[in-house]
């Protein structure tokens, strides 16, 4: 009810169309005997057929609460991809064994179930373990899919990183040809890539990312962080977004906060196309981010590398995954290597990693 006024009093101001609306019904989804819910929507539920289930995760971790009726039960795959390497599958409690030989990234199991409520959890035995960590970032592949498995191949060279997130903008036009070509890149990268949209994902049907991808806006913990994702793709958040965002920064206030959108609120250089299409916005939002105590915050959208600060907030703009990059600046290719220290929540350092 509350968000349907909210839709009723916003209808003239909102810039995200029904996107919002739409990452509703991201995760769910039934057939006659089955009936698939993933916990805070957080995958995409690519198939549900006939004793078969596939999954893009956006997060370290997967809940998923399967219910079968009595034509349901019995043997059952489930293959979840963009998952970490190490997840270990547990099924009402009890663990079961990975399929041997896939992807590092491809987590596949044979289960045998009966019919009512089932629940499973992905995650890795560390899940909850308070201890430093390292992840990649990135930004604007576009139109250098073709060679992004070069970015792909630095981020397998570093050991210890779990997994990349990304900032938006994985495609030129959003094309299904695009998302193919991403996808199969993807094969060459070592660990999962959780990422939110872009204004170039924008050019064509939302449902084509959301039916592969899943949610633009989500929010995941791992090992004492939190990353909260947020969808800027038109240069401003939908009101439906930033009520939901308020929400969620306030829920990860006493863990290591990383905050994750494609355009800047503000742009730190001056007035150019690489900030929220309203600065009253830009401003509500970075507002936001310091009452709710956010650590760090990750832009991409300006095809360069910017270290700056936004009301004491360490920020940094990591638009390096190819695309054109800005004249004058001799920043290419790079990805951002980032430590986090949820015991103490604080952010260790932030490294620069050049491709060219």
């Amino acid at each position: 009810m509350r968000y349907a006024l909210l839709i009723g009093l916003a209808a003239c101001t909102r810039v995200g169309d029904d996107r919002p609306l739409v990452e509703e019904n991201v995760g769910t989804a039934s057939i006659a005997d089955a009936k698939v819910v993933v916990t805070d929507g957080l995958a995409a539920v690519r198939e549900l057929s006939d004793h078969r289930i596939d999954l893009w995760a956006t997060a370290p971790t997967t809940g998923i609460e399967l219910t079968l009726g009595s034509t349901g039960a019995g043997a059952w795959t489930l293959i979840v991809r963009n998952s970490l390497r190490d997840s270990v599958l547990t099924v009402d409690g009890a663990p079961i064994a990975r399929d041997p030989g896939l992807r590092p990234t491809v987590a596949q199991f044979q289960l045998t179930l009966g019919d009512g409520v089932h629940l499973l959890m992905l995650a890795p035995p560390d899940t909850d373990r308070l201890e430093r960590y390292r992840v990649a970032a990135m930004a604007d592949i576009q139109k250098a899919l073709p060679t992004v498995n070069e970015v792909f191949a630095a981020i397998n060279a570093v050991p210890d990183a779990r997994f990349v997130v990304g900032m938006g903008d994985i495609t030129e036009r959003g094309e299904v040809e695009e998302f193919d070509l991403f996808e199969q890149q993807l094969g060459t990268l070592d660990i999962p890539y959780y990422t939110t949209i872009g204004n170039h994902e924008l050019w064509a049907p939302f449902d084509r990312y959301t039916d592969r991808y899943g949610r633009a806006d989500f929010q995941f913990g791992f090992k004492g962080a939190t990353f909260t994702f947020a969808d800027s793709g038109d240069a401003g958040l939908d009101p439906i977004v930033e009520d939901w965002l308020v929400e969620r920064l306030a829920a990860a206030k006493t863990q290591t906060s990383v905050f994750l959108t494609h355009i800047p609120p503000l742009d730190p250089v001056g007035p150019r196309y690489g900030a929220f299409r309203s600065s009253r916005d830009g401003h509500r939002l970075v507002s936001r981010l310091v009452d709710n105590g956010v650590d760090l915050a990750l832009y991409g959208h300006i095809h360069t590398y910017i270290e700056y600060e936004n009301a004491n907030i360490p920020s940094y703009i990591s638009g390096g995954g190819g695309a054109q990059p800005m004249r004058g600046d001799g920043i290419d290719r790079h990805f951002l290597m980032v430590e986090l220290d949820p015991e103490n929540q604080t952010i260790g350092t932030v490294e620069v990693h050049r491709i060219d």
